[in-house]
């Protein structure tokens, strides 16, 4: 007689690669996903879908799932960002929309470069080698630091200089909730709260439902057990789809562990019907 032995499918809708603050490309990615047995996934790159081209073959040939993604930043806070999936990626509009996301993003990154050097620090814009297709912001500028010796990790070029409060910090100059949302679903994409744990004492769930907010990503690394039945609690109180993610960015990025949470109905039998 054998046994038979049901696995639980895993899931992961958050991710990012070189097209933005990762340090993996697309395929590498998808190659990263299969070796976790991730089951459900997408890449989210901050302000950019363009990775999609590449990746999308590569997680058909190996069998996963997936949902078309991305990661829009916000003005309101560093860390407040909205993530969209399902989106209609050649939609002209929303590529016309999310090109004007990253040319601001170049613009707060020129301020900073700019403050880092009446620091003392000898950096410029160009040593960054910007692409017109990706997307640039903070990271990209603790890298630049690091590969200069100036810091010895990214996390420490945000601790000492970037971040918010420290001499070369510049405030966000992404879209508004509102704006981020609504270039999410006119795309025909659902619009979701990245990572709530990070921005738990600015939560605003129900006046953001009213702006059209479709999910909660629940379920993420820094989130305990209590703190995720919180949120799941907040998701069935003002009607929202419950999503998860590990913000995988890739080896040397300080979130380079690439794993995915166990794929529940109770939980995530809404997204089921949306994958590809």
């Amino acid at each position: 007689m054998f046994l038979q032995v049901f696995i639980t499918p895993l899931i992961n809708l958050h991710s990012h690669s070189k097209y933005s603050d990762g340090t993996l490309s697309p395929a590498e990615l998808a190659l990263t996903a299969s070796k976790a047995k991730i089951d459900y996934f997408s890449l989210t790159d901050h302000d950019v879908c363009l990775g999609w081209d590449e990746l999308e073959p590569r997680l058909k040939e190996l069998g996963i799932h997936y949902l078309y993604g991305i990661e829009l930043s916000t003005s309101l806070h560093d860390n407040l960002h909205i993530l969209g999936y399902g989106l209609n990626l050649k939609d002209p509009a929303f590529q016309e929309r999310i090109w004007n996301f990253r040319a601001r993003r170049i613009e707060r990154v020129k301020k900073i470069i700019s403050l880092l050097k009446e620091q003392g620090f000898a950096v410029t814009f160009e040593e960054l080698n910007t692409l017109v297709d990706h997307a640039y912001g903070r990271p990209h500028i603790a890298d630049l630091m690091k590969s200069k010796g100036f810091v010895k990790t990214r996390q420490k070029a945000f601790e000492k200089y970037i971040a918010y409060g420290k001499p070369a910090y510049v405030a966000p100059c992404g879209p508004g909730i509102e704006e981020a949302i609504k270039t999410i679903k006119d795309a025909g994409g659902l619009a979701v709260l990245a990572h709530p744990g990070v921005v738990r004492n600015i939560l605003e769930l129900g006046k953001w439902a009213e702006m059209g907010l479709d999910g909660i990503e629940a379920f993420y690394p820094a989130h305990t057990n209590v703190l995720t039945r919180e949120f799941l609690a907040m998701a069935k109180t003002h009607g929202l789809l419950v999503t998860a993610g590990t913000d995988y960015h890739g080896p040397d990025t300080g979130r380079g562990e690439m794993y995915g949470f166990e794929f529940h109905d109770e939980f995530f039998g809404p997204l089921k019907g949306m994958f590809l």
